[in-house]
């Protein structure tokens, strides 16, 4: 039922761009435009999944490029794009670096033609025994985690994808041969950001442990975004980051400036306090001691 649903959604948005043209996607292009763009299958595991020829399956990518749908890449000429909200998280600059668990021998064919290939946007290097993976897409959420999550979703089958376009295993449970070396997470529409760019003020913030840029204000997109990038820690900063300018919206505390103004008039106050103590003091010293009580019911002569 699920998927009925997103195949009609991803009808309905492909039927917008053909609408002028007079045509329409039938049920069989819809399903195959998912398993492209969606699923990332190489036309022979659409063959496969849907136990038909290479040739039923490459006669409807045809039609689907003949209508303008996809690209000679199998890649969705339109993308959604996503409505940014305030203070909306964006992960980006995502690199992976991944160890190659097996490959056919076909693999060496295709690094030797080209060790750079453009997949969906992303830039793929290839290596002997490893490639690596520079990301060209954002994944917005409301906060570190979900949009951890809808990335680690797309990388899930673009690594498919590169596994049956590069003859080559990359995904196996329980092996950690996928690792990811860069990040950025970025707050949208930040108020401080924004009144830097207003002030013309550069942030950048260098890490005391290796000294590596883990802060920084971007406004590079006029997005106004305040940004952690620390290969190591990014996504736990910017949790902190975001921790830290909510906390600064909800409860309003002092400034800076204002802080240092009450400890200054605290300061002035205890100085004004000890000089007066110590003139007290001083007016004590100068005085005789009065007799004790004892001392003044005694006789003056005793003989």
């Amino acid at each position: 039922m699920e998927e009925q649903k997103r195949l009609n959604n991803i009808k309905k948005k492909v039927e917008k761009k053909v609408e002028s043209k007079g045509s329409v996607l039938t049920k069989t292009e819809t399903k195959i435009y998912h398993l492209l763009t969606k699923e990332y299958l190489s036309p022979k595991r659409i063959a496969l999944r849907r136990k038909c020829s290479f040739q039923a399956v490459y006669k409807i990518i045809k039609q689907l490029k003949d209508k303008g749908i996809i690209n000679k890449h199998f890649q969705g000429v339109e993308k959604s794009q996503c409505t940014l909200k305030p203070n909306q998280i964006r992960l980006h600059g995502q690199e992976f670096n991944i160890k190659i668990l097996w490959k056919d021998k076909r693999y060496k064919g295709i690094m030797s033609r080209s060790n750079i290939i453009y997949i969906d946007g992303n830039t793929v290097r290839l290596f002997k025994d490893s490639i690596e993976v520079y990301s060209g897409h954002s994944f917005f959420g409301d906060d570190p985690q979900s949009a951890t999550s809808k990335s680690f979703g797309y990388w899930n089958k673009l690594f498919i994808r590169l596994e049956n376009d590069l003859k080559v295993n990359l995904i196996k449970p329980r092996k950690q041969n996928i690792r990811m070396v860069k990040h950025h997470y970025s707050e949208v529409d930040n108020e401080y950001a924004d009144e830097c760019e207003k002030k013309g003020y550069k942030i950048r913030v260098f890490a005391r442990e290796d000294s590596k840029l883990w802060f920084m204000i971007d406004n590079s997109f006029n997005l106004h975004e305040a940004e952690t990038q620390h290969p190591d820690s990014a996504k736990y900063d910017m949790e902190k980051i975001k921790e830290h300018f909510n906390d600064i919206r909800e409860n309003n505390p002092p400034t800076i400036t204002e802080i240092m103004g009450v400890i200054n008039k605290i300061a002035k106050q205890n100085n004004e306090t000890a000089t007066g103590l110590n003139l007290v003091v001083k007016l004590m010293g100068t005085q005789p001691p009065k007799p004790s009580k004892d001392q003044r019911q005694l006789p003056e002569y005793i003989g």
